[in-house]
């Protein structure tokens, strides 16, 4: 089997996680490291025992089979040009790029190429959102009708948010463009393409650097499923909670804790009188056990999502598992970022002009 060797281009605090993660991999080892700050990369290349630092990105790519890219977004489209134009697997954060006009671009020099493209949408290779998939599928909670994603936070937990310096706040929307790909590819691979209808987009007193949309609501549909988007910059409780709600019962995810619990009691009158709640609970304490268990176990072996889907990626190089990201995937994410990033953009114009 062949070895293919991967370039790390970006030497930031991503970087670490993708590093740890390929050293997992059965046919892919790191060849080298680039960062526009050099000392940033050295630095990397010592934590990990990587022989080269790379001088540029042109000698990366020419001496890898794979390059990871590991750089915030603004920098996305040029750089997957270059890799693409020679013909390299690309492994890129999400969002690939951030407008549909680079995106459409980039397909046409991928029909051209032999690279093949994966974006990082390490969230889809949670414990939870794959359980829930198979449960869905499986028909457990009946026809999904709802999914709703909330993404709630504050100055005082989140490192994108604290003071006036990080590079997500350039973002269309701010520090939200850098998680809404998460949401949206969360949605897509659970209840399928949900389209954005309406995005509510308010600026407070206390709105932070970050997020000068402090409190964001987007409204998705399909012809059968409804969805919501909840962002907050002003929540101490730091939630990230997917909620399902289908004909027959409900799935409730957490992805800090990488928990799901199930829920499928149907309102009866004697169930009232004893607290739907209160019985739920009970029969969710039974079903969280053996999901604790095997979280601890997935903490103490040094899995993680993105060690999941690098894993993917280095069976899809060698032809032995399906493209992670499929481009319909990528497609749904990019055109919608950028449909609701720029919404909440104008709303924010809008109303300074008011």
């Amino acid at each position: 089997m062949k070895t293919f060797q991967v370039g790390i281009v970006g030497c930031g605090h991503i970087s670490q996680t993708h590093l740890k993660a390929w050293r997992r991999t059965a046919g892919c080892r790191v060849q080298g490291v680039f960062d526009v700050n050099r000392a940033l990369a050295e630095q990397r290349a010592g934590q990990f025992q990587i022989r080269t630092v790379y001088d540029d990105l042109e000698q990366l790519i020419a001496s890898c089979d794979v390059v990871d890219v590991c750089t915030p977004p603004q920098t996305h489209a040029e750089i997957a040009r270059r890799v693409i134009e020679a013909g390299r697997d690309l492994l890129i954060e999400k969002p690939l790029v951030m407008d549909v006009g680079e995106w459409d671009r980039l397909r046409q020099l991928m029909a051209r190429s032999p690279s093949r493209v994966t974006v990082v949408h390490n969230l889809k290779y949670t414990h939870a959102v794959q359980q829930a998939k198979r449960w869905i599928e499986q028909g457990r909670i009946g026809q999904v009708i709802s999914i709703a994603r909330q993404f709630l936070t504050s100055p005082q937990t989140d490192r994108m948010l604290v003071g006036q310096g990080h590079w997500s706040h350039g973002l269309p929307g701010g520090r939200w463009f850098e998680t809404l790909p998460h949401e949206l590819y969360v949605i897509h691979t659970l209840v399928g393409p949900l389209q954005p209808i309406q995005v509510t987009a308010l600026h407070t007193a206390q709105a932070p650097a970050g997020a000068p949309a402090d409190h964001v609501v987007v409204t998705l549909a399909s012809e059968r499923c409804v969805g919501s988007i909840h962002y907050s910059a002003h929540c101490q409780l730091n939630r990230r909670m997917t909620v399902i709600h289908g004909t027959d019962g409900v799935l409730e995810l957490d992805t800090l804790s990488d928990a799901i619990v199930l829920l499928t009691s149907h309102d009866r009158q004697w169930k009232r009188a004893v607290g739907m709640p209160f019985l739920e609970a009970g029969r969710a304490l039974g079903r969280m056990i053996p999901d604790r268990i095997g979280y601890l176990a997935r903490r103490v072996s040094g899995q993680s999502p993105h060690t999941a889907l690098i894993c993917a990626v280095d069976r899809y190089l060698h032809g032995q598992g399906p493209a992670p990201t499929p481009l319909d995937e990528i497609d749904y994410v990019v055109r919608n970022c950028e449909q609701i990033g720029r919404e909440i953009d104008r709303q924010l114009t809008s109303a300074a002009l008011a």
